[in-house]
């Protein structure tokens, strides 16, 4: 993923938006794991010197691991690391995997922005369901799901442009040898 003023302005946009899409998601993700793991450490405090239990941080797990799962999922969508069938790579011609990979990510992210406009739906009726100690209303955790389906659809489009613009897309989305265990 280049950057240099050489590259077309399109690879460019394409590229500031994976990587700011990249630190919001690992943001949310990182956030979510410090939150619920401090709530739940209050709450173990709190049982064992007064007996009795503040409450509230058991509901913080019900509202941010969908925001850490879906954090987790747009990194993945953005960094290319996902399954992918390789075999079928090796097979084509740059040409033809370029016009292949460029229809998949574009497929993905309509399929993704359809789900993410679904989810406003969901977010919708959750709005009047509310978790009765924090009184939050459920839409809080339902809203992971316009993120992540959104981040993915944006995601897909930053990749297409990067395959479109590689000067070979086999080379794009390889996987480091530390994360093939």
């Amino acid at each position: 993923m280049s950057n240099s003023k050489a590259d077309p302005p399109a690879l460019r946009i394409a590229n500031a938006v994976g990587l700011a899409l990249d630190r919001i998601a690992v943001v949310i993700a990182t956030s979510a794991v410090v939150v619920i793991f401090l709530a739940l450490m209050a709450e173990v405090f709190v049982r064992y010197f007064t007996s009795s239990g503040l409450g509230w941080p058991n509901e913080v797990p019900n509202i941010l691991f969908p925001w850490l799962i879906m954090g987790g999922i747009v990194v993945g969508a953005n960094r290319g690391a996902h399954i992918a069938a390789e075999f079928i790579r090796g097979q084509l011609s740059r040409t033809q995997l370029r016009v292949l990979m460029v229809l998949i990510h574009l497929m993905v992210a309509g399929v993704f922005a359809s789900l993410a406009w679904l989810s406003l739906g969901v977010i919708q009726i959750t709005r009047a369901q509310v978790f009765p100690i924090t009184g939050l209303g459920q839409a809080w955790a339902y809203t992971s799901m316009l993120f992540g389906f959104g981040g993915i659809s944006v995601a897909s489009l930053a990749n297409a442009m990067r395959v479109f613009f590689a000067a070979d897309p086999s080379t794009l989305d390889q996987t480091e040898t530390e994360h093939m265990t």
